[in-house]
């Protein structure tokens, strides 16, 4: 007779129960933290600038031919990617008119982001004009790529942390290369920069956007991870992400043999980690640079077993925030001054105070005050505290960020 535990020997009539009661507990269950997503499919007709930004991209690169695997262009090879991709720059700047709704799809963890290489390779050809209509003293073209450059770069800060530091390089490169030149500019041409610019910094998406997109791409890698635990595929794990990790991956392997429900357990700690960050890293943004700077750790235990995992994997959040910060302010500054220019070629002197100026361009996002200004007829200075918050009279280094943050004033 089968015998089952301390239950004694069992009549055959209650096999079927006792099957069921001595049978192995069921597998764990792991939560699906990254569904599968297709690979967006812009509308070019949509109305949307993100699809005809989608569909230029693609555009690019394939036009671009071999030329899209290059990081650094000189003599014919800078024409002929300016020549090529032609058609596909003109594409992204129609669209540019256009409001932007970006339709963020997570990328398979480690893999090239979709559309980048296409985005990078108009950029550059964005920034080239923009450097030769400069250096030949044609600022009205300069001024309208300034201002596609700049609404371009705004727009594409609306996906994730590499969207944003990508669409921030736009803008960044633009305000370099004009910056130097404001007060050579005429009043029609300095409110027609300041107006373009006003209208691109006010469709900026905020930061928690920015946040919740990378969040997504967390919650993307915790399932990467995932499968490869179920899939005992620890090697593929130690090849991407390296010795950093070997202590995570020797307890996944531990946990292996340990009780089943300690399993899911894991995975769950981890993702509640990837929401913290997430949370933490939106409620830093909503403050003033300066009001971070006492609290800038997580109040994380130490111990926890998914640690190196982390620490290799929820990295991005806070320098994109910094130079989302830092973008933000020079922006801000380059309008006012664009302004403040403005009226001295109206009155042959600066505005005594910041005070005419609207609140959403005045503030240091640094300080969370007022920019410093100071100004003697037609002479001023303006800029940001920067990092360490202290007004050092506008002295700047050769990046122009310490210890103040000042727009950039060197000729290329």
């Amino acid at each position: 007779m089968p015998r089952c535990g301390n239950h004694g020997w069992l009549p055959f009539a209650g096999l079927a129960i006792l099957l069921t009661g001595c049978s192995a507990p069921p597998p764990p269950q792991f939560e699906v933290w990254a569904p599968q997503e297709a690979a967006y499919t812009p509308s070019p007709n949509s109305g949307n600038a993100y699809d005809g930004y989608v569909v230029a991209a693609r555009e690019a690169e394939s036009l671009a031919g071999e030329l899209s695997a290059y990081v650094s262009f000189a003599g014919k090879h800078k024409s002929s990617l300016m020549k090529r991709i032609a058609p596909a720059v003109q594409k992204m700047r129609k669209a540019a008119d256009l409001s932007c709704d970006v339709r963020f799809v997570t990328p398979t963890p480690f893999a090239p982001a979709p559309n980048h290489s296409g985005w990078r390779l108009i950029r550059y050809s964005l920034i080239w004009q923009l450097e030769e209509a400069v250096a030949k003293g044609d600022f009205d073209s300069a001024i309208g790529l300034v201002v596609v450059a700049t609404k371009i770069g705004f727009d594409l800060t609306g996906g994730a942390a590499a969207d944003a530091d990508l669409g921030l390089q736009y803008v960044d490169e633009a305000r370099r290369t004009i910056a130097p030149y404001i007060q050579d500019l005429s009043q029609v041409q300095l409110s027609r920069l300041t107006t373009g610019l006003k209208k691109a910094l006010g469709a900026l998406p905020t930061f928690d956007r920015i946040a919740q997109n990378e969040g997504k791409n967390y919650r993307r890698a915790i399932q990467w991870v995932q499968d490869n635990y179920q899939g005992n595929k620890f090697e593929e794990i130690d090849s991407v992400l390296g010795t950093s990790v070997r202590d995570a991956v020797t307890y996944l392997k531990q946990v292996k043999k340990d009780d089943t429900q300690k399993r899911p357990a894991y995975f769950q700690g981890f993702a509640d980690e990837a929401e913290q960050v997430v949370d933490w890293q939106t409620a830093q943004a909503a403050l003033a640079v300066v009001k971070r700077k006492a609290d800038k750790e997580m109040p994380l235990a130490k111990e926890r077993p998914w640690r190196r995992f982390s620490a290799s994997l929820f990295t991005t959040l806070r320098p994109i925030l910094s130079r989302y910060d830092a973008t933000l302010a020079r922006t801000r500054l380059l309008i006012l001054t664009g302004e403040i220019h403005r009226q001295i070629k109206a009155a042959r002197k600066a505005p005594s105070s910041l005070s005419a100026f609207s609140q959403d361009l005045t503030i240091d996002p640094y300080s969370g005050q007022l920019f410093k200004y100071r100004a003697n007829n037609m002479e001023f200075f303006i800029y940001s505290v920067g990092s360490n918050f202290q007004d050092d009279q506008a002295s700047t280094d050769s990046t122009y960020s310490v210890p103040d943050l000042t727009l950039e004033t060197s000729r290329r």
